[in-house]
């Protein structure tokens, strides 16, 4: 239950910083504020994202876990960002692979191999849970497009990002729990 609770919190900090950087309101631009709010917000996601890969990862020693999911974090981001670029429906595929890779990097029982590897061991639930995934995927996109629509500003960004936060947490406990199965 301390788990989940730390995950929630986790998840409304994060939408909390995230709103806190829209209420400058600068329009994108290659302005020094514009540009320093991006970075901010890059960095609170690649926190938010690896504090909740320790968190829905199996206990164990807390350094290696942490440094295994800032790099999975960082390298995911780097690569989904990219594909994002040349397409947005790369992009979305960059990302459904991002979770399945990074995930299990949390863990103390799995690290970033186990992923790909639980396709092997349990194919019916890797397979379902792809599919829930891609579905996730589709929700958060939607959602954010509704929130963006009807509510703007800073509480329709934190709005906006408590459902992608619980929806990433969800998933990568999906991922987390079948890598762990992969190695059992």
């Amino acid at each position: 239950m301390r788990r989940f609770a730390a995950a929630v919190g986790v998840v409304l900090v994060h939408a909390l910083v995230q709103a806190l950087l829209v209420l400058p309101g600068l329009t994108p631009a290659m302005g020094v504020g514009f540009v320093a709010l991006a970075a901010a917000s890059a960095m609170a996601l690649v926190a938010f994202s690896a504090t909740t890969l320790v968190l829905v990862g199996t206990p164990g020693a807390r350094r290696p876990r942490i440094v295994r999911a800032l790099a999975a974090v960082i390298v995911a981001l780097v690569v989904v960002g990219a594909l994002t670029v040349l397409s947005p429906l790369a992009g979305a595929v960059g990302l459904l692979v991002a979770f399945v890779v990074a995930s299990p990097a949390g863990g103390a029982d799995a690290g970033a191999p186990d992923g790909p590897r639980s396709f092997r061991r349990h194919p019916f639930r890797a397979v379902l849970l792809l599919v829930a995934t891609a579905l996730t995927i589709v929700v958060a996109v939607v959602a954010a497009l509704v929130l963006g629509l009807f509510l703007t500003g800073a509480f329709g960004a934190f709005l906006t990002w408590v459902v992608a936060g619980a929806l990433v947490v969800l998933t990568a406990r999906g991922w987390a729990r079948l890598a762990v199965r992969t190695r059992g």
